[in-house]
């Protein structure tokens, strides 16, 4: 056994009979190691101590937490950097390298990574000579930093070329994503991928072996060097990398770009010329809106994973720790087979039961394709779809579920059927089973009218398709108790989804404020804007497509039955458009029937819009408005301060808890840019006295554009919208 020769408050000095020294880190506090100052502050003493003792063989520094070697550097100290000036910065920076440059330099050391290696744990990783990773599924390196605004700012864009070479460094980079410990093997970035009980042997192997025949000494020299890279390959690189970011950004981004910029130039030159041009570019990046706006982005998905969904935190804690394992899903239609397929892929052994047995057979293998979808190769894994199968119990009879602890109705949006189906299943349950509603139109109220306990009723809405959108919204009817909010939002997190906590209201949340946007297109349509110009100034706003090939996209008669609703609420603000239900009319439901506002060719993935459609030009014509000015800048206003200000309504009634509820919800739904920060955190971009001179030449328009007293007071005040 290893004699400890030292305790510090997040590491632990020990020494191995044959000479290493193993620094071993639990950081508490923490769901997961993060790079604190105290962390960072044990290390430098654990490094001053071995310098000063005999020198050890080796130096492994591991976790002591299994499943995380460091998650990176703690976000609070990310968010101190704000409004400091950029040398300030940079300095904070050099400090950081400056620490990780001892163990480049000092003793040979070794890094076992188990677990999750993200961004600055890459970084300290990175600088050590070996890397060890354990073959376990939870193992995954990347690099983060760019989903942040930054890039990474202790080594990484100098290390890491220089370790794998620049292609493969700028793609890591620039990607955020991370990789396997098997792909990382394959990549050069770790030396060895081995079972977690082989680890440190194997450690201690690679130091030694590599140590006798200089191969450490030889990787330290090649380190410091210049890349060799050869200027037809750095061209060629450069101008592709260029635009496949372009493509990926938009150009909204600034980090991928500079990202390629420092790891070029760094890579020409030595480390420590290198370790300059990145903490410049760090600082610069630092100080952009970009930065701020996706760091605060990243703050309230940390404060969405961690809240309960209700005041009563402890009471959600022991919810959330006995947890739901014997969920059911009724309906197999498209959204009850995404529904049970995310169950499948989170582990749970599920149970799906529609009353058609048509239905049902036709949804089983939808499922399993689903569940089986492995999004690296982009294709579903037959195998796993094999061995999923074994979780999935179908059934036509409702008395199969009478076990379930949790239950999620997804029949057809009629209100009448889903009141039968739901007081069934209250029939068969138990009385401690909760019961969940996947309804994107129907009142929680309304739905519960039929039900001996609406206190254990609540909505689930999720969204299509199932696999890709996160997020959940879980609607509280008048009814609903904090035990069963508290259960459906921990349910939610178990699946990997984000659940934000919404009022019963009609739209809810998201198709509340999505409603305006696409409305508002449709207005433009009818003065004469073209749908490829309202598209494509939407997308140059950022959103990832514009909002007439989103309604193609959600289905015209989705849209149709969705807008009634919403018009029957909110109808000053939302009138339902006379174009939409002539399209319906006709068979022009969007993709699904080959023609909407546009047309398409193709299938799946292949296809693509050809030209607008005829006939639904021939509708826009017969509905016409008069032309009005319609500059890119007026296009944008259109549709998305209406947005806003629903958004501000949605505040005023206590639709959501707390306004960053709103922010997360409209990013990770409608795909509003993250880089703006979300709509509240816009429209601060522009302050409420310029929102309301905005809106003075469009109140013609009618209530939609009116401001709300609330707009009022924040312009009066000064005060941020997001505060």
């Amino acid at each position: 056994m290893p004699a400890i020769e030292r305790e510090l408050e997040t590491l632990t000095v020990e020494r191995t009979a044959d000479g290493f020294v193993l620094l071993t880190v639990s950081v508490p506090g923490h769901r997961q190691n993060l790079l604190t100052p105290q962390a960072v502050a044990d290390l430098s003493t654990a490094l001053d101590d071995l310098a000063c003792g005999s020198a050890p063989r080796g130096v492994i520094l591991r976790s002591g937490r299994p499943g995380s070697f460091f998650a990176g550097v703690d976000i609070a100290r990310l968010e101190e950097l704000r409004g400091r000036p950029p040398a300030e910065i940079a300095a904070l920076c050099d400090r950081g390298k400056a620490l990780l440059a001892r163990l480049s330099a000092s003793f040979p050391t070794a890094a076992i990574i188990d677990g999750v290696c993200l961004g600055g744990g890459l970084e300290l990783a990175l600088a050590c000579d070996v890397r060890v990773a354990t073959a376990a599924g939870h193992t995954m390196l990347g690099l983060p930093e760019v989903k942040l605004g930054l890039l990474p700012g202790w080594g990484g864009t100098v290390r890491l070329p220089r370790l794998i070479g620049p292609g493969p460094a700028v793609e890591l980079a620039c990607s955020g994503e991370s990789v396997a410990a098997s792909a990382a093997q394959r990549l050069g970035l770790v030396d060895a991928c081995v079972p977690a009980d082989q680890a440190l042997d194997t450690a201690c192997l690679l130091l030694t072996v590599r140590g006798d025949d200089g191969s450490l000494a030889a990787r330290r020299l090649r380190m410091a060097r210049p890349v060799d890279l050869d200027p037809v390959e750095r061209e060629f690189l450069e101008s592709t990398s260029a635009a496949v970011m372009l493509g990926r950004t938009g150009g909204h981004y600034p980090a991928p770009p500079a990202i390629l910029q420092v790891i070029l130039a760094g890579s020409a030159g030595t480390a420590e010329k290198a370790s300059r041009i990145e903490s410049a570019a760090f600082a610069k990046l630092a100080a952009t809106p970009v930065a701020r706006n996706l760091l605060r982005v990243f703050s309230i998905g940390e404060r969405n994973r961690r809240d309960a969904g209700v005041g009563d935190d402890n009471a959600a804690a022991t919810i959330e720790r006995a947890g739901m394992t014997a969920p059911a899903i009724v309906g197999a239609g498209i959204m009850g087979a995404g529904i049970a397929a995310s169950h499948l892929r989170a582990g749970f052994s599920t149970a799906v039961i529609d009353l058609n047995q048509d239905v049902l057979a036709g949804g089983v293998p939808s499922i399993l394709e689903e569940a089986a979808w492995d999004r690296a190769a982009k294709r579903s894994d037959p195998s796993r779809a094999v061995e999923l199968a074994g979780r999935l119990r179908v059934s036509t009879v409702m008395a199969s579920i009478a076990g379930a602890d949790i239950v999620i109705e997804s029949v057809t949006e009629r209100p009448d059927v889903k009141q039968q189906v739901l007081a069934e299943i209250e029939q068969t349950v138990g009385p401690e089973t909760v019961i969940t509603t996947n309804t994107s139109t129907n009142p929680i109220a309304r739905l519960a009218a039929g039900l001996a306990d609406p206190t254990r009723f609540c909505g689930l809405h999720f969204f299509n398709p199932v696999r890709r959108m996160t997020l959940v919204e879980v609607v509280r009817g008048p009814a609903t108790s904090d035990r069963t909010v508290a259960t459906a939002v921990a349910h939610a997190k178990r699946l990997g989804k984000c659940p934000v906590v919404v009022n019963d209201s009609p739209g809810f949340l998201v198709n509340r404020i999505l409603m305006p946007y696409l409305h508002e297109a449709g207005e433009l349509l009818r003065e004469g804007v073209t749908a490829e110009r309202i598209d494509r100034v939407s997308r140059g706003f950022g959103m990832p497509m514009g909002p007439i090939e989103l309604y193609d996209m959600i289905g015209l008669d989705t849209a149709f039955y969705a807008g009634l609703v919403l018009s029957a609420a909110y109808g000053d603000r939302i009138e339902a458009s006379p174009v939409i239900p002539a399209l319906v009319k006709v068979g022009r439901l969007g993709r699904k029937t080959g023609a909407g506002f546009y047309r398409y060719s193709g299938a799946g993935q292949k296809e693509r819009i050809v030209a607008v459609d005829e006939t639904a030009a021939a509708a826009i014509a017969r509905y016409a408005h008069p032309a009005r000015e319609s500059s890119d800048r007026t296009i944008v206003d259109r549709l998305f301060l209406p947005m806003l200000l629903e958004a501000l309504r949605g505040l005023d009634e206590g639709l959501v808890r707390d306004g960053r509820d709103i922010d997360l919800a409209v990013i990770h739904a409608l795909g509003f840019p993250a880089f703006r920060g979300g709509l509240l955190a816009w429209g601060d971009s522009l302050g409420a006295a310029e929102i309301l001179r905005r809106l003075e030449p469009l109140a013609d328009l009618g209530p939609r554009m009116h401001p709300t007293d609330r707009l009022r007071g924040h312009a009066a005040s000064g005060r941020p919208f997001t505060e």
